[in-house]
């Protein structure tokens, strides 16, 4: 039987939503501020975290979620136990949110087939050197898994803006490149959160010139300050984690990092 890490699992207050982590990354991202890059948690089966979800769920809405977000660290790293547990799923519209580095055409196909009905693919930087620097790999997989991706499911496509790393002209870069795949996927940028010092925080002009930059050439642009899926800006700022053996706890974003 295989197993991965657990951290917690969060419950969304604003849609029947859940996030399942998934400890542990390939990528050595320098502005990492996941406090699961690392591995955290405990071990568990998929049949072990499917029923977490389920309970979690009945109790907290009183119903199954109607979306299940698998993110990480990265999911992809495990292929059998992810595809069995987007498998296992089957109750609710599965995403998956992935840097797309091993999502090649083939471990794609058995994620859809197991059920699987969108891809959130962070792509950090289109410059390869740029991306080579601050990752640690090559971003050549990902730019052609890009293209797989889009003819099979559905894609979401994020960036993060970091001021003096991955600015306007590296987010128009990408802009560009989307376009030129369809211009109607929905491309998200996301205002980075300092927590090592490479950085700070873009202020409002600096994210709304990328916004523009990225308009220039993409339909469904959305400047998206936080985790929500939904593109605008909502009072409630506060998710439900749930651990390993089932306890409850409300977090706010600022309290991410002590989560584990």
């Amino acid at each position: 039987m295989e197993y991965r890490h657990i951290p917690f699992i969060t419950l969304s207050e604003i849609a029947s939503r859940v996030w399942i982590t998934l400890s542990k990354c390939n990528f050595e991202c320098k502005g990492c501020f996941s406090p699961v890059r690392d591995i955290k948690g405990e071990k568990m089966s998929v049949d072990e975290l499917v029923r977490l979800v389920k309970k979690a769920s009945l109790d907290y809405y009183q119903k199954l979620p109607q979306e299940i977000i698998i993110t990480g660290g990265e999911p992809t790293l495990n292929r059998s136990y992810l595809v069995d547990l987007v498998s296992k799923l089957n109750f609710s519209d599965v995403i998956i949110e992935t840097n797309g580095y091993l999502l090649d055409e083939k471990y794609l196909d058995e994620l859809v087939k197991a059920g699987l009905c969108e891809v959130m693919l962070d792509l950090k930087a289109y410059d390869r050197d740029l991306h080579r620097w601050y990752t640690g790999f090559s971003n050549d997989h990902i730019l052609k898994n890009v293209k797989s991706i889009h003819k099979k499911v559905r894609l979401v496509i994020k960036t993060v803006y970091i001021p003096g790393i991955i600015e306007k002209s590296e987010i128009e870069s990408i802009a560009r490149f989307i376009s030129n795949i369809d211009p109607e996927i929905e491309y998200r940028i996301n205002d980075f959160k300092p927590t090592k010092g490479i950085s700070r925080n873009p202020t409002d002009l600096e994210m709304d010139d990328a916004y523009l930059s990225a308009k220039k050439h993409l339909k469904n642009v959305i400047i998206s300050r936080s985790c929500r899926r939904e593109g605008i800006v909502l009072d409630r700022k506060s998710w439900i984690t749930v651990f390993p053996n089932g306890t409850f706890k409300r977090r706010s974003t600022e309290d991410y990092l002590k989560t584990c």
